[in-house]
């Protein structure tokens, strides 16, 4: 048996496993009236690193390449076409047509996914270290690299991506995620950054908040009339609740600790879906951001490795490995509520 019949006959056997233990209901908070449940309704090998879901479209990336699939029937996802760069993908994010995918030493990458087949890089911004990942505000784009921190750039021309500059970071620079025209980035081991995006000039932050154990991974839960704009995010296991309504002044609010140990996020709506190792996915309730709560957590048989969560569909990457491989492949959920019983 080749490698690859290795690996279709173990997704198989694991993705009947996941359909038998995804069909039970997380545990609800108490008092609360509804369960969450989760259904496996399909799924897309590997190799898989990191998955994010916009509408019926899936984006993964594995190595070095970026996959767009059609995920309007999720039991039957299809390919739309890929991009490969030369260096290894550690991080994108998305915009309604435009992944900005960070490359390692390629730099910055910007696609063009507005098609329907394959994207299309329009520009590359080289870094001077590793670029990880780049989120776009007010016409800029700011990318987290290793060696310079939060790096500043101008793409009005997407076609030719001009540096603004850099603000370094006390740690070790992880993630960038942008809302309105802020952006925040944090690093490892010492906080969070707020950074203006519609301000000219060199990158300065507004706000900053040092904290022990800042997360690695974050994303945005924009704010409502009756809730703050949060950043919510995984780190040292648990997970993080902050608010930052006041750029000036970020305020941890929470910290949920999860049963097994959170290492990405994914917002949807006021729930917070968590990649939570071994323990599988979990949900926490962000609605009352001081009083977060965990709602749920939903066994998997292989250790979730990354989840993405945008209206009823879920996605997680499971697998054995902490980095991409044939062992890791995405898994794709339904959400539905239930009664309690």
């Amino acid at each position: 048996m080749t490698r690859g019949a290795r690996r279709t006959t173990t997704s198989r056997l694991a993705w009947c496993a996941v359909a038998a233990v995804v069909a039970s209901v997380l545990a609800p908070a108490p008092g609360a009236g509804q369960g969450l449940a989760l259904e496996a309704v399909g799924e897309i090998p590997g190799p898989a690193e990191l998955v994010r879901v916009r509408g019926d479209r899936a984006y993964v990336s594995g190595g070095h390449t970026f996959t767009i699939y059609d995920v309007s029937t999720p039991s039957s996802p299809v390919a739309l076409g890929s991009h490969t760069f030369p260096q290894e993908i550690w991080g994108f994010r998305l915009t309604a047509d435009r992944a900005y995918v960070g490359a390692n030493f390629f730099g910055l990458g910007i696609l063009d996914i507005s098609g329907t087949g394959a994207p299309v890089l329009l520009s590359q911004h080289k870094t001077l270290g590793q670029a990880k990942i780049g989120a776009t505000a007010s016409g800029k784009v700011g990318i987290i690299d290793h060696m310079e921190g939060f790096v500043l750039v101008d793409i009005s021309d997407e076609t030719a991506p001009a540096g603004i500059g850099s603000f370094f970071l006390d740690g070790y620079a992880r993630d960038v995620v942008t809302a309105g025209s802020m952006a925040y980035a944090t690093d490892s081991p010492s906080g969070l950054y707020v950074f203006d995006l519609a301000r000219s000039g060199m990158p300065e932050p507004v706000g900053v908040l040092h904290a022990p154990n800042a997360p690695r991974d974050i994303d945005v839960s924009p704010g409502s009339a009756g809730r703050p704009t949060l950043i919510v995010g995984a780190g040292g296991g648990d997970v993080q609740v902050y608010d930052v309504s006041d750029p000036a002044a970020p305020e941890k609010v929470a910290s949920v600790e999860t049963p097994g140990r959170a290492s990405r996020v994914s917002t949807n709506g006021e729930e917070v879906f968590v990649a939570d190792s071994e323990a599988g996915v979990s949900v926490v309730d962000v609605s009352d951001p001081a009083a977060s709560v965990l709602i749920g957590t939903f066994a998997t048989p292989r250790p979730v490795r990354d989840v993405s969560a945008d209206g009823s569909l879920v996605a997680v990457v499971v697998g054995d490995s902490e980095r991409e491989g044939h062992d890791r492949w995405v898994v794709l959920l339904e959400r539905r509520q239930e009664s309690a019983p």
